[in-house]
């Protein structure tokens, strides 16, 4: 036995099916190796053990886990390693090939020699897992499949736009609220993930937001995110005993989740954090990163130090581009510093681009009908500039909205902006207000006011919100808003009523009165205090149109949540930031809403709460259409607003008269300004109904698919795991049996993923052993799983899928058969070859849909002759297991003509197909490479800078090298079956 070295390959003489393993330790005598196609390790004697190395011959195919793959040209060994090499120079050492590394032919064909068969329908998993694998790997709309999201066209639109370049995207999102921002930037970061263009990824929000991401990266994307935090690091150092081992903590997970707040707070964390490399950055609320009039924001300057060091970038702000402007040019600096070097320049480029946008009104750009030339040139005045340009635009093989788009690229900021508003989307529901003017109870009032004046850090939230319950439980339930909660409810039995107030102790509160006078089956609350699990069960017993009829949710339920189905919402109080009052009203107000929402604000007469009740209804129109700008105007008038609160008897009457007619006329200037300075053109090249159609269209028909479902059902079973229907329809119940080890089967939940969920997001103990470790509920029909947030959606991207796909596809796995096939019509031996096509581009270059691999299956006799015509006939005949012929010389001769001369053929007749299919894939590929040439061509020339620039040098040469690469995919056998035709 050779020298055991750290990072070697061995197969197991003994367990092929354990697949390629690689060298993790060596202890003394022992070798420990780890198999990682089965999750597996196992501990050899190293005098005695059974191993056989793995070493690629000259030929085959060197693959990383970056996708990196070449063939082998020559080799060369260093310190007990092989080193591959490759031609130009290209190197790949043992230690760095793909986990997944096959079994070889000889290793393959020696298994069914020896009558090492696996049944036929785990072959046929195989096989199917293979077929499907390959399927999704080359779908237009992989990376889409997978986000628990309705399909609403102009987010995948977005999607698909923002992934489609070779670079990763720097993008500003701006689109209005209720568009639905968060879930844009994780669709696009799904579909970067899921491609394997970005593996470590941070998202920067602001303290209040983290437990929005965290939950809807779980819930929506199937992914957990570390929230780096006090208490993470504290665990880090309670884990490190010597001081010289302490981490950097940024380092320690790739998807982290962290708030502005806590990397300002403390100068080691800041340090830690600028020292940390990211694929993708997403940062939300970036309206807070200012850079204005000589004043610049921390978070500005916090973002900005890691926005050149992270190759993808998404700023998410819902204020109006032309706000603050000057801080919208530094934002656009961050996200393209090469374009946006100066302010002074920026304002003269946008007061040219206006001149163009007049030009172009008349164009039908809020139609969903696509655009043609004749839109273009009757809609073009006849002094317009943009007549040359279109005069030079010959060749027409682009739609005239494409050549719109690219103009707005070029002239506007649409290169790095989409935007998209409630006008030009459409679908949105209207509101209706119902205010519910209370009778003031002077005693309770006396009792508040005195509160009040006892506690001056809190006199607001005592005075509006009704944390006088802290202090005082018993009087608070002389609070006015009880019995006309009450009243409401008894008058809407049966409509859903969804009831939001800022402080948890509040929703405790209503939680007690409400349990004693209608009943605790009668509603379900909603906080931050409860777990992701329990929020989850609260939002879908709310969903069930048996169950009940109110949800109390703290602030925390106007994030990330949709209640659709509800079309009543009281605003139990309403808080000083106006942003939360449109978050709330937009739980209900979103796509999908198909009633008139009703916004029911109950507040008593002569009290603060009647104050900022006039404030946002006359004076800012908050509860009748959406709030874009309640935040500057509050700035404006804090002082008058607060005095008129603290003193209501004696300011309500001044403020309603002075006030608020300046504040409804400040606010109706701000919305002219805005619908005003609505750029249709930027909101055009933010959507494609055509484009998003097609998207749409072919996730519904992915979704429709049963085969994953047939193939993850018959994996999983086979497995040890049962699966049975669930208590809502079409859902299943996937539960691991006791045979099956934790671990072992990806994707499935164990008690350590649950637990690690927990800690970080407040469960008890009670609640992470809840349905037990290794327990799953799952449904395939997208509408289920949107109703039901308890419930995985189960797609080709889920983990659970990923990793029957993994199951299936395992290293010995399926790898030989032997079958008889009955009614063959003849009598004799056959060999059905399952070759794989694996292309050598890498996933950072964005070309796996285009590209990816294909399988490809041979059917070859005894006698030489192809027979693939007739594999649909194996397909559907009748096959029974068969064992093969040990010690007959005939078969064994057969067997060994199969596994030289008729592996040969069938690899030569593959080959010719996989030619075609790479001369396909390389066409699709040079398209691809050349538009994105072309455009930036378009976009450099309408701005004049596309002479000698290295840009565009760079891209034409990106076309040649990719379609060469393309050309020269690689090709292995996956699988091989025996079939005795009788």
């Amino acid at each position: 036995m050779s020298t055991f070295q750290i990072g070697q390959r061995y197969t197991s003489e003994q367990e092929p099916e354990l697949g390629v393993g690689r060298v993790r330790q060596i202890e003394f005598k022992n070798v420990v190796i780890d198999f990682p196609a089965v999750k597996q390790s196992r501990i050899y004697r190293i005098s005695s053990a059974p191993l056989k190395r793995y070493l690629l011959t000259i030929g085959e195919n060197a693959k990383n886990e970056k996708g990196i793959s070449f063939a082998v040209e020559n080799i060369r060994m260093e310190n007990g390693l092989a080193i591959y090499l490759g031609r130009g120079g290209r190197e790949m050492k043992e230690s760095d090939l793909i986990p997944k590394a096959s079994l070889r032919v000889t290793d393959i064909f020696s298994q069914l020699i020896r009558g090492s068969c696996a049944d036929n329908k785990e072959f046929v998993r195989r096989e199917t897992a293979t077929a499907l694998s390959c399927e999704w790997q080359n779908s237009p709309v992989r990376g889409m499949i997978g986000p628990r999201v309705n399909l609403i066209p102009h987010q995948y639109y977005l999607c698909k736009r923002a992934c489609s370049s070779s670079a990763l995207p720097r993008l500003m999102l701006s689109d209005e609220v209720g568009l639905g921002k968060t879930i844009e930037a994780g669709m696009i970061w799904h579909s970067l993930y899921s491609t394997g263009r970005v593996v470590r990824t941070l998202i920067l929000v602001p303290e209040s937001l983290k437990h929005q991401w965290m939950t809807e990266m779980l819930r929506r994307f199937n992914h957990v995110f570390t929230l780096v935090d006090e208490g993470y690091i504290h665990g880090l150092l309670n884990a490190t005993s010597d001081a010289r081992d302490i981490v950097n903590p940024f380092e320690q997970e790739n998807n982290v989740i962290c708030t502005v707040e806590f990397v300002m707070s403390q100068p080691a964390v800041m340090q830690d954090f600028l020292r940390a490399e990211w694929d993708l950055t997403i940062v939300d609320e970036a309206h807070h990163l200012i850079c204005e009039d000589d004043f610049t924001s921390k978070e500005y300057l916090l973002v900005n130090s890691i926005a050149a060091r992270t190759k993808g970038l998404l700023l998410l702000t819902g204020t109006p581009l032309q706000l603050q402007p000057e801080s919208h040019f530094n934002r656009l600096k961050m996200l393209d510093p090469i374009r946006f070097t100066n302010y002074s320049e920026f304002l003269k480029d946008e007061e040219s681009y206006q001149k163009i946008a007049r030009d172009l009104s008349k164009l039908p750009v809020d139609s969903d009908d696509p655009m043609d030339w004749d839109d273009l040139n009757n809609a073009l005045p006849k002094n317009s500039p943009i007549r040359e340009w279109l005069s030079q635009e010959n060749s027409r093989e682009m739609t005239a909205g494409e050549w719109v788009r690219r103009i707005v690229d070029a002239l506007g900021t649409g290169s790095v902006v989409f935007r998209n508003t409630r006008k030009s989307v459409g679908g949105f529901p209207s509101r209706k207000l119902f205010a519910e003017e209370l009778k003031p109870n002077a005693e309770y009032r006396a009792l508040v006011g005195k509160a009040s004046d006892a506690d001056p850090d809190h006199s607001f939230d005592i005075l509006v919100n009704g944390l006088l319950v802290t202090k005082y439980k018993t009087t608070w339930k002389e609070d006015e808003r009880i019995p006309w909660l009450l009243h409401f409810l008894k008058e809407h039995l049966r409509d859903k009523v969804l009831l939001i107030c800022e402080n948890p102790d509040v929703v405790s509160a209503l939680a007690s009165v409400l349990a004693e006078e209608v009943g605790e089956n009668a509603f379900v609350t909603f906080t931050e205090d409860m777990s992701i699990l329990a929020r989850d069960r609260a939002a879908a017993s709310f969903a069930d149109e048996r169950g009940p009829m109110l949800m109390i949710a703290s602030e925390i339920g106007s994030e990330g949540r949709n209640f659709q189905f509800s079309h009543d919402l009281i605003l139990f109080d309403l808080p000083l930031d106006a942003a939360l009052v449109e978050q709330r009203i937009g739980r209900l107000d979103r796509i999908g809403q198909t009633e008139t929402i009703r916004i029911h604000v109950p507040y008593v007469k002569g009290s603060a709460q009647e104050v900022i009740f006039h404030w946002y209804h006359e004076g800012l129109g908050a509860f009748g259409s959406p709030l874009m700008s309640g935040g500057e105007l509050f700035l404006k008038y804090t002082e008058t607003l607060i005095a008129a609160m603290a003193e209501p008897k004696t300011k309500l009457s001044k403020f309603m008269k002075d006030t608020i007619p300046l504040v409804q006329g400040d606010s109706e200037m701000l919305r002219k300004n805005i619908e005003k300075g609505r750029d249709k053109l930027l909101e055009f090249n933010s959507r494609d109904p055509q484009v998003s159609q097609i998207i749409t269209n072919e996730i519904r028909r992915v979704d429709a698919d049963e085969r994953l479902k047939t193939l993850m059902i018959e994996t999983l079973t086979a497995a040890g795991v049962e699966v049975e229907p669930g208590s809502v329809p079409t859902s299943l119940v996937f539960s691991a049996g006791p045979q099956v080890e934790a671990g072992s089967i990806p994707g499935m939940p164990t008690t350590t993923l649950l637990s690690q969920t927990a800690s970080q997001s407040g469960k008890t103990e009670d609640e992470k052993s809840a349905g037990g470790a290794g327990a799953l509920t799952g449904t395939f029909d997208r509408t289920v799983a949107m109703q039901h947030d308890e419930i995985s959606f189960l797609s080709f991207e889920h983990p659970l899928a990923q990793g029957v796909l993994d199951l299936a596809t395992a290293s010995g796995k399926g790898l030989t058969a032997c079958v008889i096939w009955d009614n063959a019509g003849c009598k004799s031996l056959m060999m059905q070859y399952n070759f794989v096509i694996e292309p050598s581009i890498p996933a950072a270059w964005g070309l796996a849909d285009i590209a990816g691999p294909k399988m490809i299956r041979v059917l070859i006799d005894a006698q030489g002759k192809d027979c693939s015509e007739r594999l649909s006939e194996v397909d559907s005949g009748k096959m029974r297991n068969a064992n093969v012929p040990q010690k007959v010389p005939a078969v064994t001769e057969t067997l060994r003509y199969f596994a030289s001369t008729g592996h040969a053929l069938a690899k030569r007749i593959a080959s010719q197909k996989m030619e075609i299919e790479a001369m396909e894939s390389a066409k699709k590929v040079e398209e691809r490479a050349e538009q994105e040439y072309q455009r930036t061509n378009h976009l450099l020339t309408f701005r004049g800078q596309a002479q000698n620039n290295p840009v565009l040098d760079a891209l034409r040469k990106n076309v040649a090298v990719r379609k060469k690469t393309a050309l020269s995919p690689q090709i292995r056998l996956d699988s091989i079956r025996l079939l005795v035709c009788r």
